[in-house]
């Protein structure tokens, strides 16, 4: 097995539930140790005429979604040698074949290495080489990046990967289906051979490889097993109420957590439709929900904002939507509240996770009536257990003090894929998954996301939270969304920057602002510079791109004092 991924975990014991893997609201959900293979399976024999997949106007029911991946697996292994424990690379755009591909190599226990859409050619071979990748499906690019050039590029320069296979995509709309298969591919023997590959795998086997976010190395590849999916996605499905009257508009991407485990396996659990769409595109967005009767929507909150905000879309409603999750960055109250006022009919409930934690740690109530509650994470998961240390002792702190997040429990990934330094430094030597993340439960259990540790500015010895500073500079009116950020200062360690989008028509009153701030935070607190952007550099899950953010800002700052400088000369 290609980088011996059998890490060692211990799966607790659980009932069976025959009639599904998740109880109903309010009950205790039973972990189970199925496979993704086999939950699939039954779906198509409980309710296989119900339709899986939406593009456009094609569609497939869940029991041709079995039947495909189940060829697609028997083709893999015939022709390419696929089988458990090869590592296999998924790069393209969401859509129906990327889902068929995902499907068929989790059956047959190969582990899908899902890769970001943006990457380049360098990134692209530092990933394959890292990851061990023996086989590459492609898809046709993203956006400008064309991926044929990126392979080309990076053919002998990844010695690993035998095959590259386009996914192959068609620009007719037209997608796998049973009869895009040879009759080898589809002949019993062919077929008794796949099941006897599917009896092998085990629920404590890797399922997948998805990679962090790394803004200044090479993402580490977060290990996670059919156990931690599973049962992650039974619990969102079970915790949200989704069921087969639904269909998911998923438009964040199956290369994340985000779209795997809360998108198509929460929806292969609760028997939902999937309307499937490329990468995130608002017009697309909007399309779906108004022409195709979608009922759920999750999304990071700079997606939501951005359906609500583009002017030309202001007359658009959603009257079909009723549930959806919004997680991936903090969300202010007003934010919620203004997201929550453009869509009545839609339940938006506050998440909290980490591809670490598949991702899923809590999900908020919905009581709009109750307004801590809304900005709140929620309680924890049955089956999970959190607590909050110290960053400085590592000891727990009492209820309602900031510390960092740490989670036990079956949703914690099994580890960094041959990365023994990073996994040693992830978790406490108690066995605590230490999250990076800053938060605090109140008195009634309820999880609350401050910052986060790395994004911790240190000026002059003193900690801030740059979500604290945020949080004030979003009252003024003329504020379209700010990023605060530390950047380096020789005596100090760390200034502040606030960066701030300025809402269209208005300008940046550095000074007004300053006035603003100076009653409302500690001296220490004040930003140094206040800079003006038209948009901030976002990557392919919808968040602010935070390494090249602080680049444009030092050069921003740079040109600044040159200015500065020049001036007084004059």
């Amino acid at each position: 097995m290609a980088g011996d991924m059998r890490m060692h975990i211990q799966i607790p014991s659980a009932p069976f539930r025959d009639s599904s893997l998740y109880t109903s609201s309010g009950g205790i959900m039973e972990l189970t140790k199925k496979t993704i293979g086999q939950c699939l399976r039954e779906q198509a024999e409980q309710m296989g005429d119900h339709v899986a997949l939406e593009v456009g106007g094609w569609s497939c029911t869940y029991r041709q979604l079995d039947r495909v991946s189940d060829y697609l697996a028997a083709h893999m292994g015939r022709k390419y040698g696929i089988c458990q424990g090869t590592h296999v690379g998924i790069w393209s755009v969401n859509s129906p074949n990327w889902v068929f591909t995902f499907f068929a190599l989790v059956k047959i226990g190969a582990v899908p290495i899902l890769i970001n859409t943006c990457y380049q050619q360098d990134e692209m071979k530092g990933i394959l080489n890292y990851s061990d990748v023996e086989v590459l499906y492609y898809g046709a690019g993203y956006k400008d990046i064309i991926y044929e050039d990126i392979v080309a590029a990076v053919r002998q320069e990844t010695p690993k990967v035998r095959h590259f296979i386009h996914i192959d995509e068609k620009e007719g709309g037209t997608w796998m289906e049973e009869d895009s298969f040879s009759a080898r591919d589809t002949a019993q023997e062919s077929l008794a051979r796949l099941e006897e590959s599917k009896q092998k795998v085990r629920a404590e086997d890797p399922a997948c490889m998805i990679f962090t976010s790394g803004t200044t190395s090479l993402p580490k590849g977060v290990v996670l097993t059919h156990y931690n999916l599973v049962n992650n996605s039974c619990f969102i499905a079970s915790a949200m109420g989704w069921g087969p009257e639904d269909k998911m508009c998923i438009t964040v991407p199956l290369f994340h957590c985000f779209g795997i485990t809360a998108g198509i396996l929460a929806c292969l659990q609760a028997g939902t439709s999937m309307y499937l769409i490329p990468y995130f595109r608002t017009a697309m967005v909007w399309d779906a929900i108004e022409k195709s009767g979608c009922t759920i929507l999750n999304g990071v909150p700079s997606m939501f904002l951005a359906m609500i905000r583009k002017p030309k879309y202001k007359d658009k409603r959603a009257d079909h939507l009723r549930s959806g999750i919004i997680a991936g960055s903090p969300v202010s109250r007003d934010e919620l509240t203004e997201i929550c006022r453009r869509f009545p009919n839609l339940r938006l409930r506050p998440s909290y996770g980490q591809t670490e934690t598949s991702p899923c740690v809590s999900i908020g109530e919905w009581d709009p009536a109750h307004e801590p509650r809304a900005v709140s994470a929620g309680q924890v998961n049955e089956h999970v257990s959190v607590r909050i240390c110290s960053p400085e002792t590592g000891e727990p702190v009492e209820t309602g003090r900031d510390g960092e997040i740490q989670v036990k429990g079956y949703n914690v990934m099994t580890g960094y894929y041959k990365l023994p330094q990073a996994n040693a430094k992830a978790f406490t030597a108690d066995g605590w998954l230490k999250t990076g993340d800053l938060g605090h439960l109140d008195e009634r259990g309820e999880l609350f996301i401050t910052g986060r540790l790395k994004e911790m500015i240190i000026r002059a010895g003193e900690n801030i939270s740059p979500q604290e500073i945020e949080e004030v500079i979003r009252q003024l009116k003329w504020v379209c969304s700010v990023k605060v950020i530390g950047v380096p200062a020789e005596v100090l360690q760390e200034e502040i920057a606030a960066c701030i989008v300025p809402v269209p028509g208005c300008q940046v009153d550095e000074e007004g602002l300053l006035r603003y701030l100076k009653p409302r935070l500690a001296h220490y607190k004040i930003p140094a510079y206040v800079l003006k952007f038209d948009k901030f550099p976002m990557n392919a899950s919808g968040k602010i791109h935070l390494k090249r953010l602080k680049e444009m800002a030092a050069e921003m700052i740079r040109q600044k004092k040159a200015d500065q400088g020049a001036a007084k000369i004059e």
